[in-house]
């Protein structure tokens, strides 16, 4: 599955909508950088379309679009769904869980960053399924004390044989309730997690669409304290080559090393916020704070070189915070959070001339400016070939 920002005329035409309409009263226009802060907001909207992977076409069946437990149904002639009251999460920057099911497609989940401040917009890509040799399942997930049901729940189906990226999988919506399509036909392990909650794990025959209806598959969990295994890579990020034999931790668990692809696995880690810490011979070491959740994207972990003296200011995203109401510009924090991987990858504190410099490869950016308790942002795409996004320029009032 691939999530990436719409480019379609639909989709941007209602975001721009819903957005404009979200913010009206809190933002000075719509499209541009305010000068103000937004009141402090606890959920957000989601506008998703579905294409056919590797098109530019539309799926032609309708598909149920679950975010952060929130269910809806895309239209047939619109070819979108608005998710509305999307929860933001106590995170920063936000992150929801996402899937997409649709008759005669795999079902596709990912973890999805939410705008804090405006409308998400996202692109679906689902692969088609053939009903003769794949099936659908749908359960549901409750609470094994209160029968409460349980959101957010990742429930993933591994055909035998197959390695654990293989797995077809998806999340559960307010009402605890999952539907999966696309799961390879025969035997399958299922496994089922959720934030405060035991894994739980079930044997599974699935049967093929062409040949009838699968049994519900329902799951109910003890409270505790959930764990999964978090992978990722580690790499020279001016190269982006791999990096073996670098440490890497996570929260409390015992470091591992990274092998010749730079790739790295640490099990058992505990649901929540965790420090991450990596170093290398001849690199500067690493550090970042991420949200373990089930189903939890790859990490890429990017090193720099390590230099006695300070690189001569290499930067390929530069811009001036202007401060109104400050004595001068200095002070305010800008980092660059990657909106693929869910990383801040740099970071910068502005002078009394206000500029700031970044140093980031290539891909999808929220840049974050914050002084103070005021914070402001915006989106943006680095290409690659040596380009530089310079005049990346916000105000703020901080008076």
């Amino acid at each position: 599955m691939v999530i990436k920002p719409s480019v379609r005329s639909n989709l941007l035409v209602i975001g721009l909508l819903v957005g404009c309409g979200a913010l009206a009263g809190q933002l000075t226009g719509c499209g541009s950088v305010s000068t103000q802060i937004a009141e402090e907001r606890a959920t957000a909207t989601v506008v998703v379309e579905c294409l056919i992977e590797g098109t530019e076409d539309f799926i032609e069946v309708l598909a149920q679009v679950v975010v952060g437990g929130v269910r809806g149904q895309t239209n047939l002639q619109d070819n979108w769904v608005i998710l509305q009251n999307v929860p933001l999460g106590t995170e920063s920057p936000p992150q929801q869980p996402l899937t997409v099911t649709a008759p005669g497609y795999v079902t596709a989940s990912q973890m999805l960053t939410l705008s804090e401040y405006s409308y998400t917009a996202a692109s679906i890509s689902l692969a088609p399924a053939d009903l003769d040799v794949t099936g659908t399942v749908s359960g549901t997930v409750t609470d094994v004390d209160t029968a409460e049901p349980v959101s957010n729940a990742l429930v993933s189906f591994l055909p035998a044989g197959a390695q654990p990226g293989e797995a077809v999988d998806g999340f559960t919506d307010q009402g605890g309730w999952y539907i999966i399509g696309g799961i390879p036909a025969g035997p399958v392990a299922v496994t089922c997690q959720a934030a405060d909650y035991f894994e739980d794990t079930a044997d599974y025959v699935v049967t093929a669409d062409s040949a009838g209806d699968n049994d519900p598959l329902d799951f109910r969990l003890f409270s505790g304290e959930a764990v999964v295994t978090v992978s990722g890579h580690v790499l020279e990020m001016r190269t982006e080559s791999p990096v073996a034999g670098a440490e890497v931790q996570i929260g409390e668990q015992p470091p591992v090393v990274s092998d010749t692809s730079g790739t790295f696995s640490v099990p058992d880690v505990p649901m929540g916020e965790q420090a991450v810490t990596a170093s290398a011979e001849g690199y500067d070491d690493y550090y970042t704070v991420i949200n373990v959740v089930p189903g939890l994207n790859d990490l890429t972990i990017l090193l720099n070189e390590f230099s006695p003296q300070p690189p001569g200011a290499p930067y390929t995203i530069t811009g001036r915070v202007t401060l109104l109401g400050a004595a001068d510009d200095s002070g305010a924090v800008v980092t660059a959070f990657d909106l693929n991987r869910g990383l801040v990858l740099a970071e910068d504190t502005t002078g009394a001339d206000g500029y700031y410099y970044l140093f980031v490869p290539p891909g999808a950016y929220r840049i974050e400016v914050a002084y103070g308790d005021r914070t402001i942002g915006r989106e943006v795409e680095l290409l690659g070939g040596g380009r530089v996004l310079e005049s990346i320029n916000f105000t703020l009032t901080v008076d």
